[in-house]
């Protein structure tokens, strides 16, 4: 598997998340401007940035071999836990008969009454539009940006362990965070739309598992 095969994957797996919101907002015909996208994006590439360095920092301090194993352990550690609350939120809306909307979800989900709108926002998409306008403002972006970038910050410490370039990774990542939004937007207003997220929900995880079982053995 090369490197930029195994990086395409990472960024894929992190930026799923910015499918399902697109297609949440094209649905409803909320625009997102371009502007607006690219403070999402930039967010995640900080997010990114920053949890490559921490983890760039411990990498000094232990061996190759060990840091590749430590990575992968946590990519496979993270990918469990989203394709666990993939399958949950699955059984759930199949319980509930259906009716609930496919959402994108985190690697973790903090409940801290300071970050109520984060939180709302990062289960509820559409709600990022909180004066109803239409379109997801600069201001609107940023705490959309911090609810999608939350996954990207363990992630981030993980393939740092692997080796990873930062720059490279977070050029990659916020490159492809632009890209799957217009996709996601594209097909929010295609009909069917709902029933592809769907299918796609569980892809996160799975790309991570896959990676983090490739780096340990």
């Amino acid at each position: 598997m090369s490197v930029f095969f195994t990086m395409a994957a990472f960024a894929l797996a992190l930026n799923i998340d910015a499918v399902a919101a697109g297609v949440a907002y094209g649905v409803r015909g909320i625009r997102v401007p371009l502007s607006s996208i690219l403070i999402i994006s930039g967010m995640s590439v900080a997010a990114i940035a920053l949890s490559m360095s921490a983890g760039g920092m411990l990498a000094g301090f232990i061996s190759t071999d060990a840091a590749h194993r430590i990575g992968g352990l946590v990519l496979l550690a993270i990918g469990l836990w989203i394709l666990y609350q993939s399958l949950s939120n699955k059984k759930d809306r199949h319980e509930s008969g259906g009716k609930e909307e496919l959402l994108p979800q985190t690697v973790f989900q903090v409940r801290i009454k300071n970050m109520g709108i984060v939180i709302k926002i990062l289960r509820e998409p559409h709600r990022a539009d909180l004066d109803s306008s239409g379109m997801i403002s600069s201001g609107e972006a940023i705490l959309l940006g911090a609810a999608l970038a939350m996954d990207s910050l363990g992630a981030g410490f993980a393939v740092s362990l692997l080796g990873f370039n930062i720059l490279t990774t977070a050029v990659v990542v916020g490159l492809g965070h632009i890209i799957m939004t217009y996709l996601g937007l594209y097909l929010g207003r295609m009909a069917g739309a709902t029933s592809f997220c769907r299918h796609v929900v569980t892809l996160p995880g799975c790309i991570l598992i896959a990676l983090g079982l490739y780096k340990i053995y």
